[in-house]
């Protein structure tokens, strides 16, 4: 589904240019950062404590890491192997809500995300967990699909975690390209494209955002584009604005992470919707340009 790999990252399309109706998009440069993400390298059974910081990820601390028995990118329930992809993670669980064997503390990741779901992989309770059994931690694979580390380094990672806004990315192998991609100027450009459409209620450049695949709460991207074009319809004026905007790379996809205030206007001056939280763009690349395959939203914020 996704074997443009590294070829994606080349030059944005020329017909993908910011046309000179587009309203320049509200973006807050001042993230709260440096931010902690957390990666994981298949390649080397490592996991890496790292600092998003200017566009970049700086490596901080790195630990040994074991992961799932089967080796591979995870596909189907059961299958023992250990994801790949650019995930979050969302929930702590200590004892006594956790079960021994996963030692002294676990976070939820969201596997399957988005991206997973469309390309039909199945499986659940993924975690990166610490162990009751030590030397478990000295086998490079010895889990059910989950990551495992020691108590002692998933004490200093609880330290950095923000629920629902940190970063857990697992690659087959990472490289020096993925902590300060060079992607990230293209994405940044379809980014601003989507966001400067939507301020200005620019229908089309805003659905030609959008992959053709792209689905929303049940809406294919014909049904959603009915949907937005009655928004427009019913609202003199809406405002999105972005803040903490951060771009993660990895060969799959890319993922645009922001905190997001989204204000409305009635045609008779009277407030419309307004909401404030965290939204993940999924951006593949399809005819040549990237596009949001899939997105997601929060109600969790950065403070």
């Amino acid at each position: 589904m996704f074997k443009d790999g590294l070829d994606r990252r080349k030059s944005f399309a020329l017909g993908l240019l910011l046309s000179s109706s587009l309203v320049v998009p509200t973006v807050d440069a001042r993230a709260h950062d440096p931010f902690s993400v957390v990666l994981v390298d298949k390649a080397t059974h490592s996991i890496s404590l790292g600092a998003y910081d200017g566009g970049r990820i700086e490596i901080k601390k790195k630990f040994h890491v074991t992961l799932g028995k089967a080796q591979g990118d995870k596909v189907a329930e059961k299958d023992l192997k250990t994801p790949e992809g650019i995930y979050f993670l969302t929930t702590k669980l200590t004892p006594p809500s956790l079960k021994k064997k996963f030692g002294a503390m676990a976070f939820m990741v969201n596997y399957p995300n988005p991206i997973d779901q469309l390309a039909g992989k199945t499986g659940y309770d993924i975690m990166l967990h610490s162990t009751d059994d030590p030397p478990r931690l000295k086998r490079d694979y010895d889990s059910e699909g989950c990551v495992v580390i020691g108590d002692d380094e998933i004490s200093e990672i609880d330290k950095e975690v923000k629920l629902g806004l940190t970063p857990i990315i697992i690659y087959p192998e990472l490289k020096q390209e993925y902590l300060a991609p060079t992607s990230q100027a293209e994405v940044r450009q379809a980014f601003d494209r989507w966001l400067g459409a939507w301020n200005g209620k620019d229908l089309e450049t805003y659905i030609g955002s959008y992959s053709q695949k792209f689905h929303y709460s049940g809406m294919n991207i014909k049904q959603y584009r009915a949907h937005k074009a009655s928004l427009n319809q019913r609202y003199a004026e809406i405002k999105v604005r972005a803040e903490n905007l951060r771009f993660y790379a990895h060969p799959k996809y890319d993922v645009a992470s922001f905190t997001m205030y989204y204000e409305s206007k009635l045609k008779n001056g009277a407030k419309g919707f307004r909401s404030a939280g965290t939204k993940h763009l999924y951006f593949v690349k399809e005819d040549g340009a990237l596009r949001i395959l899939d997105e997601s939203y929060s109600s969790v914020k950065e403070d």
